[in-house]
């Protein structure tokens, strides 16, 4: 038996020709939810979790390039509280960008250092929680379609059997996009992501500050490294300090870690004939991970060997999408990607974010101009319509991101093979953005 639908009602701005739907509660839906209500563009997000806190703690984001942009695109209240985000507010506020250094873990050898750049290095998970604040957030709505029901209008079904309808759909709803996987229905295979070859095992972990300061005297935010006899990765990097941590009186004086190690998923690793897997419980993960470490230099094995048991440690499957010019339709303007959902990428470059935010900043140029007219302005320029706005935006979206996500499956094959670690590797170059011919 089929249950009725529910059509959701928005203020202040009934009218569907001045409402943006925006499909996910990341970061970067989040931040398109915060400049268009800076520019007084009427809209509602809608996320399938059922709390901001469903999934857990996130772990830390890098905002480089695109920092201006970020900047600009906030309204000033949410910028001005930015510092309570940093994972290292002090030295922020002195203004240290970190060296971003690569090394032979075996050695100790510092191998590469990637140009520094202005950048903030923020927890995202107290990010997610400043850029709610003030937005409308419907939660528990999985989107499960989308209709037309006019030529204007485009209508989100959900799991509930609510619906919702407005001017344009954006879908931010991550790696593995609803959005997407609509939009490429005839074509289902091109909406799926492609598989890296790479295992990850990933924890975080509270320190004394007696190892802590170890890691930190390398670099106050991050640094990475490789394994040149056995190819194993590593990431390290800082999620919280003495300065900003909640933690009782008596465990002040620590800092909270994020380590990552992956690993080539090919025969003959470790000596294995077959692929080595990621393992099912918690111990045998962190064992795994104490095993991999045998034979690295200090203070690198002594961060993982130190890993307290009882630790979750989590696995993230390595994929990416790469998109390209003409693989969906937009319904007449009225639907849209941005972010993972677009392009998504691993994170060997730590860029997903930094293009992210840089989406919301095209779209927001090219859709302006439609949807901030008043709803009974019926004479509008050929070239300033719905459908001309989106598909300015993701052309130059696409030129602009399927290069990044190349380059980040690029570097995230190098980081599993040593010997293909040069300067001109994209794993240890700058940062910046490179436009498809």
């Amino acid at each position: 038996m089929s249950m009725p639908t529910q059509e959701t009602s928005f203020s202040p701005h009934p009218s569907p020709q001045s409402h943006i739907l925006i499909i996910g509660a990341g970061i970067t839906g989040l931040v398109l939810g915060q400049a268009l209500q800076k520019h007084g563009i009427a809209f509602t997000i809608f996320e399938r979790d059922p709390t901001v806190s469903a999934r857990g703690r996130g772990w830390g984001l890098t905002i480089h390039w695109s920092l201006p942009t970020f900047i600009s695109l906030l309204p000033q209240h949410i910028v001005d509280r930015l510092p309570e985000v940093y994972v290292d507010p002090d030295a922020s506020a002195r203004g240290e960008n970190g060296n971003f250094l690569f090394f032979d873990l075996r050695s100790g050898e510092t191998r590469w250092k990637v140009p520094p750049n202005q950048r903030i290095r923020v927890s995202r998970e107290r990010l997610r929680a400043l850029l709610l604040e003030g937005l409308d957030v419907q939660w528990s709505k999985a989107l499960t379609s989308m209709t037309t029901p006019t030529p204007q209008t485009i209508k989100a079904h959900f799991s509930d059997f609510t619906t919702a309808t407005g001017t344009l759909l954006v879908g931010a709803d991550g790696l593995h996009s609803r959005v997407r996987s609509l939009l490429l229905a005839h074509t289902p295979h091109l909406a799926v992501n492609c598989e890296l070859p790479v295992r990850l095992l990933g924890v975080s972990v509270i320190y004394s500050s007696s190892l802590a300061l170890k890691m930190r005297a390398l670099d106050p935010f991050f640094f990475q490294g490789g394994d040149p006899a056995s190819d194993v990765f590593m990431w390290f990097s800082f999620l919280d300090t003495p300065t900003n941590n909640s933690r009782p009186p008596e465990e002040r004086d620590t800092y909270e870690c994020q380590i990552l190690l992956s690993w080539p998923y090919r025969p003959g690793f470790a000596g294995q004939e077959q692929p080595l897997d990621v393992p099912v419980s918690d111990e045998e993960r962190l064992a795994l991970m104490k095993r991999l470490v045998e034979g690295w230099a200090e203070p690198f094995r002594e961060c993982v060997t130190r890993i307290p048991e009882g630790t979750e440690v989590k696995t993230i499957r390595l994929e990416d999408f790469v998109p390209r010019v003409g693989m969906w339709e937009s319904k007449q303007g009225r639907v849209t990607m941005l972010g993972d959902a677009a392009h998504a990428m691993t994170m060997f470059r730590g860029e997903g974010a930094n293009h992210g935010i840089t989406d919301v900043s095209i779209l927001l140029s090219n859709i302006l101009p439609v949807f901030s007219r008043s709803p009974r302005e019926d004479i509008i320029a050929s070239t300033d319509t719905p459908d001309a706005a989106i598909e300015a935006y993701e052309v130059e979206m696409i030129h602009r991101t399927a290069p990044a996500v190349l380059a980040s499956r690029h570097a995230c094959l190098d980081a599993h093979n040593y010997t293909r670690i040069t300067e001109q590797s994209p794993l240890v170059s700058r940062r910046a953005v490179v436009l498809e011919e």
